[in-house]
């Protein structure tokens, strides 16, 4: 059915509150109220809740990653402010996250409302989930804008949430289907599927496939001085396969469980560094990921509500280097990572704005390898976050003060190591003003992040006498949402001043023998910044819109260890000063067309700011164009991109070229 302005932007509040929280909790009068939004038809964009949001959050939901020309998720993620996205090419690169410069072992992934964890290196590959099967994707700066969380969701400088689709049966359906394809540029195919079922009135469940293959032998041309060498991409081929199984059961109104089974598999070369015109490389990896996670939510009365999340994880991960030279004239290595996580949260609601929530997780976390002299480390983990909120119309408070105790242990006995830690953080949002969408925003948190398994007991690398990293964040915002005029009914602004402080910095140094290398806590950082971002709809016509957004991000990151170090007041390595992006996207009844800009500024791979560290900057420029078709009970949806418009040759890494101009097209069946 249709329905008027007015309930259409409440129903898309609720909506995107609940987006925030893990897609089933809002906040605006109940923290636990679970709204259910069936057969409805929203013609209104969707705002941003700025009166209630203390913390910088930003979302691409599911209408916007439509929209958006993207190979994969890591490609949707770099259209947010204040992020860079490592990635050392095609579809089988690494991609990671960092956000405002703290590196990317401060950003915490979530994967529908629970963390991914890797202790091996901190760093989550967030190339192994799929932007197919995805809702939304929300980025919060601190804190997420809920305080009913698991207690690791309050651990990290950021986090990055994943949210995959869930079922919605509407006309009394109870079987939803979708049939993709997509093929493009260097030997692209990947077909997926996903099938919905509603068993009775309180259950439904979903199954989500994947698979790809990608040669990906894409050209690049190496630039010496005045020779030119036009080359090829090699050992770049990757195949994937993925699973996303889930169940929902809606017991009553006051019970809910929602349960998922991921797996994840690949086979895939490595492609290596472009070094004196080298472009060999026979290395090869093999990943597998799998998991089981359960999420119970109970709403005890209209006080108190209880959460419970179980998660088991195990993680396999082999490396082949046919070429390294040692006795047995290569290297081939297996590591194997597993992981027990329980997380039980209450919270209570004295008053009607007051707001108290009690979380505490346990896990885990032990690795082995088949290398004879690794450690085979376990870490214990306990974290206990107790939060505090009010909240009114025009005014958010919040605070959490959270407490880490961690153990590791090891097989050898040596290097066994003890965390123990408080750390606060605290919010405060403001709407000065009654008659306009605009609130004033601060938030201070103190967090740290551990050592990971390689910098304590990697071989000839590790150091067991490491001290966390730690961090301190201070942000002050605007946000302001307003109604022009029928013609451009929405338009918002944002803008957040940052400052960052991290010490005890984890670094590598090297020793006397170049091939050894030490980590120390050494580092320490200072970082500056500020993210603005513009968004805005123009509704020219009953059959024509246009949505258009511009971010921007400026980063003074600077390294502050030493003054008599020559890396001082230097630009950390990877972190542009200037960067942002542009999405232009046509509307009409006919057809729909999205033109995107992504602009990252110079760089420097090395702490040291010199020519022979210099990275150059590059514009990408992409652009989609997509119908459907409605073919009695079913759609059918017809997309055509090009990627990297105008052809350009950059690295997000050095001397690991990215792909240059690509195709590829893409046919949906949904019934």
């Amino acid at each position: 059915m249709t329905i008027t302005r007015k309930a259409g932007l409440q129903a898309c509040l609720y909506l995107v509150a609940g987006l925030y929280g893990n897609l089933l909790t809002a906040q605006e009068t109940d923290t636990t109220a679970i709204f259910i939004l069936d057969n409805v038809t929203v013609y209104n964009k969707r705002p941003l809740p700025v009166r209630t949001s203390a913390t910088p959050l930003q979302l691409l939901d599911s209408l916007r990653l439509v929209q958006l020309p993207a190979m994969q998720l890591s490609d949707a993620v770099r259209y947010f402010a204040g992020v860079t996205v490592k990635d050392y090419g095609g579809i089988g690169g690494l991609k990671t996250v960092s956000v405002r410069s703290l590196g990317a072992n401060h950003t915490l992934i979530a994967y529908d409302g629970l963390p991914v964890s890797d202790y091996q290196t901190g760093q989550v590959n967030i190339g192994r989930f799929s932007l197919d099967n995805m809702a939304a994707i929300s980025l919060a700066n601190g804190n997420e804008n809920d305080i009913f969380l698991p207690a690791r969701l309050f651990s990290s400088g950021s986090v990055l949430s994943f949210h995959t689709l869930q079922p919605v049966f509407r006309d009394k359906k109870t079987v939803n289907g979708r049939i993709a394809f997509r093929t493009g540029s260097f030997l692209l195919f990947n077909p997926s599927f996903l099938l919905e079922n509603k068993i009775g009135k309180r259950i439904s469940t979903s199954i989500y496939t994947e698979y790809i293959y990608h040669k990906g032998e894409y050209p690049f041309t190496i630039h010496n001085g005045d020779s030119i060498s036009k080359e090829k991409r090699t050992n770049t081929d990757i195949q994937v396969f993925r699973l996303d199984a889930n169940c929902f059961v809606h017991f009553s109104d006051k019970h809910y469980l929602s349960a998922k089974l991921f797996y994840y598999y690949d086979n895939q070369g490595l492609p290596g560094a472009v070094i004196l015109y080298n472009t060999q490389s026979l290395q090869r990896m093999w990943e597998e990921n799998i998991f089981a996670q359960i999420h119970y939510q109970y709403t005890v009365s209209q006080k108190v509500s209880y959460q419970s999340n179980g998660k088991i994880n195990y993680g396999y991960l082999r490396y082949l280097d046919p070429d390294y030279l040692n006795i047995e004239g290569k290297l081939d290595n297996k590591y194997w990572q597993r992981e027990y996580y329980l997380s039980n949260a209450v919270l209570y609601k004295p008053l009607q704005s007051v707001f108290l929530s009690l979380s505490n997780d346990l896990s885990l976390n032990n690795m082995n390898t088949s290398m004879s002299d690794f450690s085979n480390p376990t870490r214990y983990s306990s974290l206990t976050a107790l939060s505090a909120m009010y909240k009114r119309q025009r005014m958010n408070v919040s605070a959490t003060l959270l407490h880490t105790f961690v153990a590791d242990k090891t097989e050898t006995g040596k290097g066994e190591k003890e965390y123990n830690r408080l750390t606060p953080s605290v919010s405060l949002s403001v709407n000065p003003f009654a008659k306009e969408d605009m609130s004033v925003r601060f938030f201070y948190k103190n967090s740290f992040r551990l050592p990971t398994f390689n910098d304590l007991y990697y071989r000839l690398v590790g150091n067991t006498d490491l001290a966390p990293e730690i961090t301190h964040q201070l942000n002050l915002g605007l946000a302001w949402l307003k109604y022009l005029h029928r013609h451009l009914p929405y338009f918002s602004f944002t803008a957040d001043l940052y400052f960052n402080r991290v010490k005890d910095k984890i670094i590598a140094i090297p020793n006397k023998n170049l091939f050894v290398w030490t980590m120390i806590n050494l580092g320490k950082v200072s970082i500056a910044g500020v993210d603005i971002q513009m968004e805005t709809n123009i509704k020219a016509s009953e059959a024509v819109a246009f949505d258009i957004t511009f971010r921007y991000t400026f980063q003074h990151a600077v390294d502050v260890t030493d003054k008599q170090n020559k890396t001082y007041m230097h630009q950390i390595p990877y972190t542009p000063r200037h960067s942002g992006s542009g999405v232009f996207v046509l509307q009409t009844k006919w057809i729909n067309f999205a033109y995107t800009v992504l602009c990252v500024g110079s760089r420097y791979m090395l702490g040291q700011n010199t020519a022979a560290n210099y990275i150059e900057g590059y514009f990408e420029h992409n652009a989609a164009l997509f119908r459907s078709f409605k073919l009695k009970n079913t759609q059918l949806s017809l997309r055509a991109e090009v990627l990297n418009i105008l052809n350009k040759q950059y690295e997000t890494v050095k001397s690991y070229p990215m792909t240059g101009r690509q195709f590829q097209g893409k046919v949906i069946f949904e019934f």
